[in-house]
């Protein structure tokens, strides 16, 4: 078997995560406020598949969401039906600015105002509830960002400053909005282990899942050493990992060691590795500060 250079996986890798943001399923079930429906994506058609797709211009100062609207970037300049006119607009106020367009699109004879979002949530307490749902970093919460979404960047245009922007650049100031929020759920590893999934109505029913378990828990249940793992980075949180080599298959222990070394305090995103090395889940690992600050924030706590 010929082993891949770096430069070749890295290669693959951008290919498959410009994918995954094309055509994996919506995170967010509010077709009535702007967010496409699943069809929307999987009828979404390339004229012909983006040969290169663009890599971060800094791995050092990597964040996940500019390269998933890099990744948009690229894939609108191939899919038909569609032109990208501007991106990351910036919608100037008398005194400061109000925001950003992140993408404007031309569909056909329509202006479009597209919103990016690439999210992970991991639910905790009464997980009906979108107040129930943290981040990795726990600051960030579903239904907060959901309300910056609706309340904010998807409204900047019914503002009087947005719609003179746009009438100035492209001749007309009646848009359609779409909030693309792409991510993934982490359940309860109990919840997740017996598909018993319980999540807000805001959310779609086949969304991405994985599971999530505290350090303790994590090490108690896996502490036969016989299942393996492998940290993953913020550049390998998209899509799914390749065959992962033997000798980068981690016990449960091992993984712990080396999440140590990490400078993260809150929660570590990890992937279950199965004995051909291929991925079979996705889970985090929390700390104790994580729960600190979600128990805080949870009205049954």
């Amino acid at each position: 078997m010929t082993n891949l250079s770096l430069e070749d996986s890295e290669h693959q890798q951008l290919q498959r995560d410009g994918h995954w943001s094309v055509y994996s399923p919506p995170l967010i079930a509010l077709p009535n406020q702007g967010f496409p429906s699943k069809h929307f994506f999987t009828e979404l058609a390339f004229e012909q598949a983006p040969l290169t797709w663009p890599a971060p211009t800094d791995w050092q100062r990597f964040r996940l969401g500019i390269q998933f609207e890099r990744l948009w970037q690229c894939a609108l300049s191939h899919l038909k039906g569609y032109e990208l006119l501007a991106s990351n607009l910036q919608v100037q106020g008398p005194a400061a600015t109000l925001g950003e367009f992140d993408l404007i699109v031309q569909n056909g004879d329509t202006l479009e105002h597209w919103e990016l979002a690439v999210k992970f949530y991991l639910g905790t307490g009464d997980t009906t509830q979108a107040s129930a749902w943290f981040g990795p970093n726990p600051t960030d919460r579903l239904d907060l960002k959901l309300q910056r979404l609706l309340s904010h960047q998807m409204a900047l245009t019914t503002t009087q400053v947005g719609q003179n922007l746009l009438s100035t650049r492209f001749g007309t100031s009646n848009v359609k909005v779409k909030g693309i929020v792409k991510g993934r759920l982490f359940h309860p590893f109990t919840a997740w282990q017996a598909a018993h999934w319980r999540y807000p109505a805001v959310v779609t029913a086949d969304h991405l899942r994985g599971w999530w378990l505290t350090d303790e828990d994590f090490i108690d249940r896996f502490k036969d050493g016989l299942q393996r793992f492998r940290p993953l980075t913020k550049r390998d949180w998209l899509s799914a990992l390749q065959p992962v080599s033997i000798d980068r298959r981690l016990t449960a222990a091992d993984c712990m060691t080396a999440l140590g070394a990490s400078r993260e305090q809150y929660a570590h995103h990890i992937a279950m590795i199965d004995d051909n090395g291929l991925e079979t889940s996705r889970g985090f690992v929390v700390m104790a500060p994580w729960l600190a600050i979600t128990q805080a924030q949870d009205p049954a706590a």
